[in-house]
């Protein structure tokens, strides 16, 4: 599942409007790594077309960054925020959030609905409540996505979160057993079942 990509960025010493709009000049947007594992924010900069490549992956946001800051090291993050131009779409600022190879951390990942329950081949409705969930496991352990097998569920049949299986190393999180997706009945489903 490891997939990480490089991104050459700087260190920048100033921060505000006029240095944003120069970096911005310089084809760069202003950009900030933070996390539990630093003692302060590092303000950057980075290529925004060069980011927008770094997550059109499968994992999206999830996708393992290098932060290659020449002198300054290189750090392992997410892309956890960004700002966009309400009009052109162009990025405007990024917030990167520094994580530890060896220290799980908790992301949000599609949860993906597999076959044809056997409510709706009786004429029911199959209703995903939830797009994603979240899971806890090691930065290389992010998976694409959960893929869960829906084929069994019978008319008034739910999916709850604790009926989830996630792959291996990961743990999905949740206080409640919420519904995840459910097979409801139609008026034609009900006569197709009782004939």
């Amino acid at each position: 599942m490891d997939q990480t990509t490089t991104l050459t960025a700087e260190v920048r010493e100033k921060t505000g409007k006029g240095i944003a709009r120069r970096l911005r000049a310089q084809k760069k947007i202003p950009a900030v790594l933070y996390g539990p594992h630093m003692e302060q924010p590092l303000n950057i900069a980075v290529d925004p077309k060069a980011l927008r490549l770094a997550v059109q992956g499968p994992r999206r946001l999830n996708t393992l960054i290098t932060l290659d800051l020449g002198e300054a090291g290189k750090h392992v993050a997410l892309l956890k925020d960004y700002q966009k131009h309400p009009v052109t779409d162009e990025l405007l600022h990024a917030d990167f959030y520094e994580v530890r190879l060896d220290r799980p951390i908790r992301v949000s990942v599609p949860v993906i609905l597999q076959g044809r329950p056997e409510g709706v081949v009786q004429g029911g409705i199959l209703s995903q409540t939830r797009r994603t969930i979240t899971v806890e496991c090691l930065p290389e352990h992010i998976p694409d996505q959960v893929v869960v097998d829906v084929t069994h569920l019978k008319l008034g049949e739910a999916l709850h979160i604790a009926d989830i299986q996630p792959p291996e190393g990961v743990r999905i999180r949740y206080v409640n057993n919420y519904t995840v997706a459910v097979v409801t009945a139609t008026e034609g489903a009900g006569a197709a079942t009782a004939s």
